[in-house]
């Protein structure tokens, strides 16, 4: 018996061997907590496949310090972390673009036509998703490991600037709360230099000052260990406007164009967005560095035809701040007169960027509108004098609007450079609009009730309430008509009884309209003789009557310059504004009607065209 047991040892240890063996002639990299392994190989110019290498716990993949591109990549995740899930990468081919996911254990790439990855994404899927992080590097030609380490579906690499990688570094990684696992990095593109060697990482400058160097592009992203997520930016360009927004990793602005960048909004997505701040600063031709924005905010300028020179990148704690800004307006600016004289003084108690000095005067950086008399200035009224400026109870004074009483007193104003949304209300009122209006109240929020006729004329207390709280009141049609399927008789029939109702109540009519279900053709379009209002989320909350999903899809998918689509005729409505309108507000979203998102974005609105939102 104890040679029979000897002999089973023996046997186990020798099939324990050669385990062993193979696994390491496939590269076997072992993670610290040894729940999985991570084998593969490359396909390297002039070499062939190649097997990758442990490195501290890495994968590597590929060469370094030879300028010998990556063709093709193929990895493997054994699983053993008992969470169901797995790997998935793709590549981003020279002359090909983008390929498509791939799962583990499969090629991505190319092998026999010399074609260079330059870019890589990796991510993780099923329940390991949610509990580890996969973190990747790529060895980029010129730059180097500049880049960093980024994680979970971030681009490594470059596209556009026809760059090989080298080598590319993997590994997992158990998901933590660390807020110093968050990184972002970012590059520009330079007048006369080109992109920048190396990328810039957490608050560095990136770009030059005292050279009159204009930025023509930029490229960043974030990543953190911690969250799902990532970033969104757009950039204005010279004689072009405002770019679509981009995702992280993907270049905004122009090459090879001489055109400028004037100005840029960058905003966070998913977890990260509920973690973390995302601040930056430009520096400005004939300006300087501008003051920090924060989370979708404009830095930068419109309509001066100034360049870009520099920037600065920093994501911080939510509700900290970079080391150099000071919040607030200090009670040395905050006086009963302030003229252009101190009006630096202003900009470095570290208001929000956006008025400068011109002579004597104290303008918008638009170059066009003049601050006069009271002005609310981060909760500070500032009585400014010397310039010349005629208000009325709606004005846009450069990209801020104020709104004001009678009496001139200004008692709201919103920041269009800033973050907007616009929430809407179907098909009341009824017994739950008070409810969304107490919340609205609460939250020092407003937003536009599309009202039925009928339940107007029934309720004219909630449309007075709705009117005092400053919401917008847009027709809905009386009795909630399709539309399309009636003449244009009835189509007016159906608008005025509906103004008549919301004129007896609040002595004025409505201004804007939504056909009921979003229906619309020519003939209604001819005949409503007002701008007609859609959406660009459409909650359903009406379908699914469940507040959690009304809170996702706004929550999870919402946009500045979006109109929002809900009805307060659901009490799961009413829940998913108590969690909708507060999240909306800390992550830096001023709630808005439609006619001051349409102000602020778009000038205004004209009769009879469709509006579905102002991005």
């Amino acid at each position: 018996m104890k040679f029979v047991k000897f002999v089973r040892n023996c046997l186990s240890l020798m099939l324990s061997l050669i385990v062993l063996v193979a696994f390491c002639s496939s590269s076997v990299i072992v993670n610290a907590d040894e729940n999985y392994i991570l084998t593969g190989t490359a396909h390297v110019q002039n070499i062939g496949n190649v097997s990758g290498r442990s490195e501290n716990g890495m994968l590597v993949l590929g060469t370094e310090g030879q300028s010998l591109r990556l063709e093709q990549i193929c990895v493997s995740l054994l699983n053993n972390t008992g969470f169901d899930g797995g790997l998935q990468y793709r590549v981003h081919i020279q002359n090909n673009g983008w390929t498509d996911w791939t799962d583990q254990g499969n090629p991505a790439g190319t092998s026999g036509s010399s074609l260079r990855l330059e870019a890589v994404q990796f991510r993780l899927t099923g329940r390991l998703a949610v509990n580890y992080d996969v973190l990747y590097m790529a060895h980029i030609q010129d730059y180097g490991d500049s880049q960093g380490w980024v994680s979970n579906g971030v681009i490594a690499g470059t596209t556009g600037e026809s760059k090989r990688i080298e080598e590319i570094k993997i590994k997992l990684a158990l998901k933590n709360s660390n807020y110093q696992d968050a990184n972002v990095t970012y590059r520009v593109h330079r007048q006369d230099y080109g992109w920048e060697v190396g990328w810039k990482s957490n608050g560095e400058v990136s770009g030059t000052t005292g050279e009159g160097k204009r930025l023509e592009a930029i490229c960043l992203t974030v990543s953190a260990t911690n969250k799902t997520g990532g970033v969104i930016y757009r950039t204005h360009v010279q004689d072009k406007g405002w770019m679509p927004w981009v995702d992280s990793g993907t270049v905004s602005g122009t090459q090879g164009s001489g055109k400028r960048l004037e100005a840029i909004e960058i905003e966070l997505t998913g977890d990260l967005a509920d973690m973390y701040d995302i601040c930056y600063r430009v520096h400005v031709q004939g300006i300087g560095w501008l003051n920090w924005a924060h989370n979708g905010e404009m830095a930068g300028t419109g309509g001066l035809a100034l360049r870009l020179e520099a920037i600065q990148i920093v994501l911080v704690a939510k509700g900290a701040q970079p080391a150099d800004i000071v919040c607030g307006v200090s009670s040395a600016t905050s006086s009963s007169s302030f003229d252009s004289s101190n009006m630096s003084a202003l900009l470095s108690a570290g208001v929000y960027h956006g008025w400068i000095t011109v002579g004597s005067d104290i303008r918008y950086l638009d170059g066009t509108h003049f601050m006069d008399g009271s002005v609310l200035i981060n909760g500070v009224n500032f009585l400014f004098v010397n310039c010349a400026l005629q208000r009325n109870a709606n004005e846009v004074i450069g990209s801020v609007l104020y709104k004001t009483n009678n009496d001139g007193a200004i008692y709201r104003s919103v920041d269009g450079s800033r973050p907007l949304v616009a929430l809407t209300f179907d098909d009341g009122p009824t017994s739950y609009t008070s409810d969304i209006l107490d919340i609205l109240d609460s939250n020092n929020a407003v937003a536009t009730f599309f009202v039925c006729g009928s339940l107007a004329a029934a309720r004219p207390g909630l449309i007075q309430r709705e009117n005092s709280l400053g919401c917008e009141i847009g027709n809905h049609t009386y009795d909630h008509t399709t539309l399309t399927k009636v003449s244009a008789d009835v189509i007016q029939s159906e608008l005025s009884r509906t103004d008549s109702a919301v004129e007896a109540a609040i002595g004025t009519p409505t201004s804007i309209m939504r056909p009921p279900g979003g229906e619309f053709n020519d003939t209604v379009c001819a005949a409503v003789g007002r701008p007609l209002v859609t959406w660009s989320i459409d909650t359903r909350d009406w379908e699914h009557r469940n507040a959690a999903k009304t809170i996702a899809a706004v929550c999870d998918h919402v946009r500045s310059g979006d109109i929002v689509l809900m009805h307060d005729r659901l009490k799961s409505t009413v829940t998913a504004c108590r969690t909708i309108i507060p999240t909306l507000i800390s992550r830096g979203y001023q709630l808005v009607t439609v006619d001051e998102l349409a102000l602020l974005r778009n000038g205004g609105m004209n009769s009879g065209t469709v509006y579905r939102s102002f991005r």
